[in-house]
């Protein structure tokens, strides 16, 4: 049972996965000619705040810290350090296809219901296009 009287925090626990100790104390160690503390021009965050705390103190922290998290980020996201957006590239380009074939199915919709069947009948063509580039395996990499 935990009643947390053990004093332990959630931010410890994150600084521990993180092993943002360790980071701490190699960024101690190091001698520092001027032996300049980083810190946010906005907010007066210290890294050593970041550090203890476990979150940052505004948006602009991501900025005066980027040279210490780097090493970070790379730990958590297997060496990588730049977003890729939320779905791989490998699937990403048939996902975009069968979106837009979605949205010309119900824009067909549309045009049928109002009586447009000239437009209608393009973008069944468009639909069929597409549909035709899915099974042939060309969305994968567009």
């Amino acid at each position: 049972m935990m009643d947390g009287s053990a004093g332990f925090s959630i931010n410890d626990l994150l600084a521990g996965i993180l092993n943002l100790d360790n980071v701490m104390q190699q960024t101690t160690s190091k001698p520092t000619p001027t032996a300049h503390v980083i810190q946010c021009d906005e907010c007066k965050m210290t890294f050593q705040q970041f550090i203890k705390v476990g979150r940052f103190g505004c948006a602009n922290c991501y900025n005066a810290f980027k040279e210490r998290l780097t090493p970070i980020l790379k730990r958590l996201h297997s060496g990588n350090i730049i977003h890729g957006g939320k779905v791989p590239e490998r699937i990403g380009g048939s996902i975009h296809l069968k979106k837009k074939v979605q949205q010309l199915r119900a824009e067909l919709r549309v045009l049928i219901e109002q009586e447009e069947f000239e437009k209608a009948a393009n973008v069944r063509d468009q639909i069929r296009s597409l549909e035709n580039n899915l099974v042939n395996g060309e969305g994968k990499d567009s």
